[in-house]
């Protein structure tokens, strides 16, 4: 790849990538774990020059650094997957389904019909510091070996580290850093459940843990991720 294109489908706020599906694509270039930096608003619909760094890659826009990605280390103490019901429960109290700032988010939009987007809608689970939703990837996102391709699967351990400040920090967030390593195939509409938890805040930063698991329960992907609290996402 001597250049990226993110189409205006894979938006997060109205006028620049989802962090997520960004991240997703870069992680894609390098093996293990990655850490990706998100440093300006992808631009949509527009080529992009991608250049090896070190044992990474850059990408710029018109001079100015977008992303970058190396390979990444880092360790989470993952809770256990919440059961179906509560998930279920959880995905009915997700706020979007009420206010987003982002409704047309790739990862996280409600407005978004199925197949076109991820639909991801992380709701507080009840006597926890979990938000959790159950996730049945389309088969849209199906790669050439018949399994969701691994950047759709990155995608979604993105926006859910958000939500899971909602009520605690104030504003909007952007993606800052994410490091984060997906593990295992999922199939087309299986059963599948996304989870994130807060960790801490730092001033505007905040830094979420999120997963995702399998229809057996088994983590498939995971991140660490730090958000940058803004005044909106317009």
């Amino acid at each position: 790849m001597a250049e990226i294109v993110i189409a205006q489908r894979f938006r997060g706020p109205s006028r620049s990538g989802n962090g997520g599906y960004v991240s997703g694509v870069l992680a894609d270039l390098v093996d293990g774990p990655a850490e990706i930096s998100l440093r300006a608003p992808p631009p949509l619909d527009t080529p992009m020059p991608l250049t090896a760094v070190g044992d990474g890659f850059e990408v710029r826009h018109e001079g100015r650094l977008v992303a970058s990605v190396k390979p990444g280390s880092f360790s989470l103490d993952i809770p256990p997957c919440p059961d179906r019901a509560a998930a279920e429960a959880a995905t009915a109290k997700f706020y979007g389904h009420v206010h987003s700032p982002v409704p047309h988010c790739f990862v996280c939009g409600s407005m978004r019909e199925p197949g076109d987007a991820l639909r991801v809608f992380t709701g507080p689970v009840e006597g926890t510091r979990l938000v959790a939703a159950p996730w049945r990837p389309h088969g849209n996102f199906a790669g050439e070996d018949g399994m969701i391709a691994d950047r759709y699967v990155f995608a979604a351990l993105d926006c859910p580290g958000a939500w899971a400040f909602h009520g605690s920090s104030q504003g909007n967030m952007l993606l800052g850093t994410i490091v984060g390593e997906v593990t295992g195939k999922v199939a087309p509409e299986e059963d599948c459940t996304v989870v994130a938890w807060p960790i801490r805040e730092e001033g505007r930063k905040a830094f979420a843990g999120s997963a995702v698991f399998n229809a057996a329960g088994t983590v498939v992907a995971s991140a660490f991720a730090t958000w940058i609290v803004v005044p909106d996402l317009s």
